[in-house]
């Protein structure tokens, strides 16, 4: 049973009549007509009959129309409330970000936004595996490109380099490779997911690009532990920028080979369609893209 035909019965008995209502609501009487037919065959009874242009309610109709009246206003005001709620600026933005991003840049313009919008509290949900937006209920997240096809869309945010990085104290005992092929003699760190195999780093100068295959002394799936393996001393990274310029600029880390690099990390805010998109959530998706323009 369609329960938007109980809906369109109170709307033809409202209006005056199949051609009133089909006029109010710009549905074709033939449509208004089957569905109407529809629902007395689903109630097995004659709810209206028919005078030319007028119509009178049967003893079923008169029965059935305060229950289907009292449906069609719970529809409406649910209707209000939900149109309201996505109208409102204040309430929660649950949010879900990779570990590094979330503690650097984002961590502080999601704080400037805050200021901002004292009405609003952003929930972060930090974590590098990728969340399931729809199924877990997030409003936007923040991802590491390139993006894939997927149901939602995607706006580029901000980019940088990924760049071969080690402590000074792993530099002064070992010293520094002279070319990349010398790299699978030193001890390399791999971001990614457990693997028994070797990995791949490919690297570029200019228009050089070379293909560095080696065995790494350690990998692991979260950036902050390899930032801090890095700067301990357990070997030579590949690393985005944002993530040890600190570092860098501390001197706690040095640049290997310079000028490669490797490909580089775009960021991407995704989320689902923007016209179902709450105020507060476009809000902040449009703070962050304007952020991102001035940085």
């Amino acid at each position: 049973m369609n329960l938007n035909d109980w809906v369109l019965f109170c709307q033809i008995v409202d209006a005056g009549g199949l051609i009133a209502a089909s006029r109010k609501l710009g549905v074709p009487k033939s449509t208004l007509s089957r569905r109407l037919s529809q629902l007395e065959n689903d109630f097995g009874a004659r709810l209206l009959m028919r005078r030319g242009r007028s119509f009178e309610l049967t003893d079923a109709g008169h029965l059935f129309y305060p229950e289907a009246h009292h449906l069609a206003k719970q529809v409406e005001k649910a209707q209000n409330r939900l149109a309201e709620g996505m109208q409102r600026e204040g309430g929660v933005i649950k949010m879900a970000a990779p570990r590094m991003p979330g503690a650097t840049f984002l961590g502080a313009w999601l704080a400037e936004f805050l200021a901002l919008h004292p009405h609003i509290r952003v929930e972060l949900d930090l974590s590098d595996t990728v969340v399931h937006l729809l199924d877990q209920g997030y409003d936007l997240a923040l991802r590491v490109g390139p993006m894939t096809s997927s149901s939602l869309i995607s706006r580029r945010l901000s980019n940088t380099q990924r760049i071969l990085v080690a402590s000074k104290h792993y530099l002064a005992l070992h010293g520094q490779p002279a070319s990349p092929h010398e790299l699978k003699q030193f001890d390399c760190i791999s971001f990614g997911e457990q693997s028994s195999g070797r990995d791949l780093w490919f690297i570029k100068k200019e228009e050089q690009t070379q293909r560095i295959s080696f065995k790494p002394v350690f990998r692991c799936d979260d950036m902050a532990t390899i930032l801090q393996v890095t700067q301990s001393g357990g070997g030579i990274a590949l690393i985005p920028v944002f993530v040890c310029q600190d570092l860098l600029e501390q001197g706690e880390l040095q640049q290997v080979l310079p000028h490669w690099h490797g490909p580089e990390a775009v960021f991407y805010l995704v989320y689902p369609e923007k016209d179902l998109m709450p105020a507060r959530v476009r809000l902040l998706l449009e703070f962050l893209l304007k952020k991102a323009e001035r940085e």
